[in-house]
């Protein structure tokens, strides 16, 4: 049927551009005047040639690029008195048939391919808490075997397409830490197979060691020194507090004198200041 399609679609696209090609050369030869085509019911034609053309150029296109190899019928077998053939029901249901009775696995979309090697069996398959590959093999060799029996026909290939799975491994958490730990020990240099890096690894740390002795040495003085100083401060508080006082009376002695003396400076002045008035 698809065949037979594409001969009807390749010959009407022929037959309307070998109809546009002829127009256009008697056109450009002078067998048609440009004043023949100012007709709304020529436009109109040629617009619908040009339409129809373009569609079925794409239809053949699309059919010829995206056709398949898959197939739904095989030949069992071909001889001169005649020949038998298994249409795609009967491969799906032999296979459904097959896989109905295994537990976790589902069968799905099943397809006939035809190359230049052979038939290609494809079929999808649903897998839930087992093993993709003993579950592989044992689904091909089960096929096989059913197929060669029942069909008396040999696959050139089966394939297997996992739609859906669920896996049935578990990783052991104790097997990858032991390895994670193998991994990170031999990726840690070991100082003992490189020349003088014993040496020098010693050198680091007991340069390490001194600095650290300096600093505990430093903060311990440091320690000292402020608890001396501590220590000091009230002795030299106690020696110059007589100091102080004793300034203090002396200050207060002076202004004692000052304050007799300017007593009694006023106390002449106003004795003269008498006399000079009785005088006068």
């Amino acid at each position: 049927m698809r065949k037979n399609i594409e001969r009807i679609l390749g010959a009407a696209s022929i037959v309307i551009a070998f109809v546009l090609t002829v127009i256009l050369l008697v056109t450009v030869f002078g067998g048609i005047e440009q004043s023949e085509f100012d007709n709304n019911l020529v436009k109109g034609l040629f617009i619908t040639l040009a339409v129809l053309y373009f569609v079925l150029a794409g239809g053949l296109l699309a059919m010829l690029f995206g056709a398949s190899d898959a197939v739904k019928e095989i030949t069992l077998r071909s001889e001169q008195g005649g020949s038998c053939k298994a249409t795609l029901g009967i491969i799906r249901k032999l296979v459904k048939e097959s896989f109905r009775d295994i537990p976790g696995v589902k069968t799905g979309k099943v397809t006939l391919v035809v190359n230049e090697f052979g038939v290609k069996l494809r079929v999808s398959v649903k897998i839930t808490d087992r093993d993709v590959f003993e579950t592989e093999t044992y689904l091909r060799t089960l096929l096989e075997e059913t197929f060669a029996g029942a069909l008396g026909f040999r696959f050139h290939t089966i394939e297997f397409r996992v739609v859906e799975f669920r896996a049935k491994f578990k990783p052991d958490a104790e097997k990858i830490d032991a390895e994670v730990r193998e991994k990170v020990e031999a990726h840690t240099p070991n100082y003992a197979s490189i020349p003088g890096a014993v040496e020098q690894k010693a050198l680091v740390e007991s340069d390490e060691e001194t600095t650290a002795a300096a600093e505990e040495e430093t903060l311990s003085a440091e320690a000292d020194e402020a608890e001396s100083a501590a220590d000091e401060t009230p002795a030299i508080e106690s020696e110059e507090q007589p100091a102080a006082d004793a300034e203090e009376e002396e200050i207060s002695e002076t202004s004692e004198d000052t304050a007799a003396e300017d007593a009694e400076a006023d106390k002449d002045k106003r004795e003269d200041i008498d006399a000079y008035g009785v005088d006068e």
